[in-house]
């Protein structure tokens, strides 16, 4: 293999690392046949009924580069019909267009805030239209338990109330095609009459799940409502199932909604698929938790997490999200919380922290372990401590066994390959800062992106090994520099096609009193357990609660952090809001809750069920919940009843645990054992 540098180059970066992937992926599986369009997010410029009419002009002619999923096409043409209609939201909107089309410029009638990977609109067979809103049969202000995940078994019991289904509206979502002139179709709708239909007479549920997958879902793609544990359904039942018959309950009164993703977009761990899918869902569910009950709380559940990112809240998909989040509730005075896992890769070591001391040049070095059979393309960002830049910094890439990149000065909107003949197997880029609006900015960082070490398919692959990471500054200013590893692991069902990669220090191999074995960081180990949230849940809006997992800890009598549950820091979002005992100690791993199908039980554990505890908490809570939005000065930890069961978190654990470990039952009342301390 001939590995060679090639000099800095500019670039247009606003994604370097789904730049980088769409690159290595048209290489080694070419789209399918098909138009190529990209999803963007836009915000309209100029008077608004002008730049709606032209934007709505635009996906109406064929020949014009810009279409729309069906939905977002419904807003925007209500909003011009009616210029009453979502008076005082932002005039923002979800949409595709060609690739390849530039950016309009400044007299352009919209600004582009974010791209998404791009997709092939193959053709679609004819569909129904999507159900019609129907008023939910729910008590006035019930809370509205709405998920955003994988594999979402809408048909189970445990969503049901004596037979009929509680689910107002289920979004599959799925690879776009092609729909009716200006339109790009994701998956399809089924509203609560096609669910119930669906129930009369129910037999077999997985031969109804396997018939939608047929018409929804490629056949290489996972399918998870056909294996027998399914993650979405499990925390749907975390968060708000309950028995169907049992009167008793006041969860089973509550509205459901759910927006099952893409398998392409959940598969792919590092986020990249994903981020567009889950801002479409998130403006979906507002719209139809108003047509349940325009007064009634929204509790949106966002199990899902990538493990590097800005961790300042300016990630687009989080911004955007709190965003949709806070103005809905600030113009449509409807209660919303999104509730997110803070992240489970605290002992992942995928998080480092390299100083600088100002004006003078010095050098540190960390390892970068990729490890051989991975499948997919492995991202390293750096990025500079808050309020700092990169000014000064220069990195140096070694691959194992060479040839050594050199130190070279790189500036923001350029990048440097590494090339096997003409291809490139890793990638420096440095990305500009991006301006969200508001005075929100996304800091310049560099990214480092490498090719899969393996492949059935003759490609050009990054080498396997131990890469050496070298930084050299000689800023005038200090530095505080931290180093994240992307996520890139294989789920639990799904090919076994990604190998996290991860780093190496010698300092990291200390003695672990707990586990009696080296696994420990030294306190000077540049590998840190502090930062490794959730990179998609760092937003510290009044409307988003984030929830660690507490565990049991026989040894201690007390609760502690669960060997997996993430860490704030002082850099970023410092801790979770609150957390949810999710384990019983090291053989009592997860919470018991439904398989796929009716009358199945599975186990799972991680801040993923922990997340489903606090938005049954917050659902219990309902009442407390509408009365905080008329308080000024009420913050997350307000919205939790008094009834429900709280254990103060030591100070010394609250990076991990946040505040307070909450019951989603009120004391005496657990359908399991409580410890009590």
């Amino acid at each position: 293999m001939s590995l060679r540098w090639t000099a800095v180059t500019p670039a247009e970066i606003r994604d370097a690392c789904l730049d980088f992937a769409w690159l290595t992926r048209q290489r080694r599986h070419p789209v399918p046949t098909g138009p190529l369009h990209e999803p963007i997010f836009i915000r309209l410029r100029g008077e608004p009924e002008t730049a709606r009419a032209a934007l709505l002009t635009a996906v109406s002619d064929p020949a014009d580069p810009l279409v729309m999923e069906p939905h977002e096409l419904a807003v925007l043409t209500a909003r011009c019909a009616d210029p009453a209609t979502d008076a005082g939201l932002p005039d923002e909107y979800a949409l595709y267009r060609g690739l390849g089309t530039p950016d309009p410029d400044a007299a352009g009638f919209y600004q582009v805030l974010d791209t998404g990977f791009p997709v092939a609109l193959t053709e679609a067979p004819a569909m129904a239209a999507a159900p019609a809103p129907v008023a939910a049969p729910a008590a006035s202000g019930q809370p509205i338990v709405a998920l955003i995940d994988d594999g979402i078994a809408f048909l189970n019991a445990r969503f049901r109330k004596e037979g009929a289904t509680r689910f107002h509206a289920v979004w599959l979502q799925a690879l776009e095609q092609a729909g009716s002139p200006g339109t790009a179709r994701s998956g399809e709708v089924l509203g609560r009459a096609q669910i119930d239909a669906l129930l009369d007479g129910l037999m077999d549920e997985a031969s109804v799940y396997a018939e939608i997958n047929s018409r929804l879902i490629r056949r290489e793609a996972h399918r998870s409502t056909e294996h027998s544990a399914s993650h979405g359904t499990h925390m749907l039942d975390l968060a708000a199932g309950a028995d169907p018959f049992d009167a008793g309950d006041p969860v089973r009164d509550w509205p459901l909604l759910a927006v099952q993703l893409p398998p392409q977009a959940i598969a792919d761990t590092s986020g990249i698929l994903m981020e567009s899918y889950m801002v479409m869902a998130m403006r979906w569910i507002l719209r139809r938790a108003a047509e349940i009950d325009p007064t009634a709380p929204v509790l949106v559940n966002l199990s899902m997490g990538i493990a590097a990112g800005p961790k300042d809240g300016t990630r687009f998909a989080e911004y955007q999200i709190a965003r949709e989040a806070r103005l809905w509730e600030e113009v449509k005075e409807q209660p919303v919380r999104v509730i997110w896992s803070f992240g489970n890769g605290f002992e992942d070591r995928l998080t480092a922290r390299l100083g600088f001391a100002a004006g003078a040049e010095t050098e540190q070095q960390i390892d970068w372990i990729v490890q051989p059979g991975d499948q997919t393309e492995s991202y390293l960002e750096l990025r500079p401590g808050p309020g700092q830049t990169l000014d000064g910094l220069e990195i140096a890439l070694v691959p194992p066994g060479g040839p050594a990149s050199g130190f070279v000065p790189m500036r923001p909107g350029t990048c440097r390959d590494l090339l096997e003949g003409a291809a490139p197997v890793a990638r420096i880029s440095h990305v500009a800062r991006r301006r969200l609006g508001g005075g929100v900015i996304q800091p310049a960082h560099l990214v480092v992106a490498l090719a899969p070490t393996d492949c059935a398919d003759p490609e050009p692959l990054a080498p396997a090994g131990r890469w050496q990471v070298i930084c050299r500054h000689s800023g005038a200013a200090a530095l505080e520099l931290h180093l994240q590893i992307q996520r890139d692991d294989s789920l639990t069902g799904y090919r076994p096609r990604a190998r996290q990669s991860y780093f190496d220090s010698p300092e990291g191999y200390d003695w672990h009193p707990d586990r009696q074995d080296h696994s420990a960081l030294a306190p000077d180990c540049a590998i840190r357990h502090d930062g490794t949230l959730n990179a998609l849940a760092s937003a510290s809006g009044r409307q988003i609660v984030t929830a660690g997992a507490a565990r049991h800890d026989p040894v201690r009598g007390t609760l502690w952090p669960a060997p997996y549950s993430a860490a704030g820091a002082d850099w970023c979002l410092p801790m979770p809001t609150v957390a949810a005992l999710v384990d019983r100690g090291p053989g009592l791993t997860g919470l018991a809750g439904t398989g796929t199908t009716s009358g199945s039980s599975r186990a799972f554990n991680g801040t993923s069920a922990a997340a489903a505890r606090i938005t049954r908490a917050l659902g219990l809570s309902a009442d407390r919940m509408c009365r905080n939005r008329l308080v000024p000065g009420s913050t997350q930890l307000s919205d939790f009843s008094a009834d429900l069961g709280f254990w103060s978190v030591p100070h010394d654990q609250s990076a991990r645990l946040g505040v307070w470990v909450v019951s989603p039952w009120a004391p005496g009342h657990a359908p399991e054992e409580q410890p009590v301390y």
